[in-house]
């Protein structure tokens, strides 16, 4: 992430120390949006694993059915019944799991983007001698 500059700090080091103060408010008001987006992805993660965990019953109980019909000697029986094993955990957990990882990588790269933008600001001003250094 630390290369993702895509000549922002060309453009913001060309801007008035006013113009910089300006964007300020901005950048931390899409700071918090990406904040509370985290905070409503998580929860909405949690739905999406009750979600997910529901599909993988519902798999189960057709493949358990479909098992109940085959013979007890039939060979297909124990790969029927690892087959019902195996969509149980893979439906209960990869789909809730790679969209979760995307969106939060979306949005973590958005956060960070501005907190690096808001950083690079106030350290700029403070090179320019209005704000303090501490």
């Amino acid at each position: 992430m630390a290369d993702k500059t895509d000549g922002w700090q060309t453009v913001y080091g060309a801007l008035d120390s006013s113009t910089l103060l300006s964007l300020l408010p901005v950048l931390k008001e899409g700071r918090e949006k990406a904040t509370e987006m985290l905070k409503m992805e998580s929860r909405s993660h949690e739905d999406s694993e009750g979600a997910d965990a529901y599909s993988a019953q519902l798999w189960g109980e057709a493949l358990a059915t479909f098992d109940a019909r085959i013979s007890a000697d039939d060979p297909a029986r124990p790969k029927l019944a690892e087959l019902r094993d195996k969509v149980q955990e893979v439906l209960g957990q990869q789909v809730a799991r790679t969209n979760q990882s995307k969106r939060d990588t979306r949005v973590t790269e958005f956060l960070w983007a501005h907190q690096q933008r808001e950083l690079w600001i106030k350290e700029e001003l403070a090179r320019r001698g209005l704000l303090p250094t501490f």
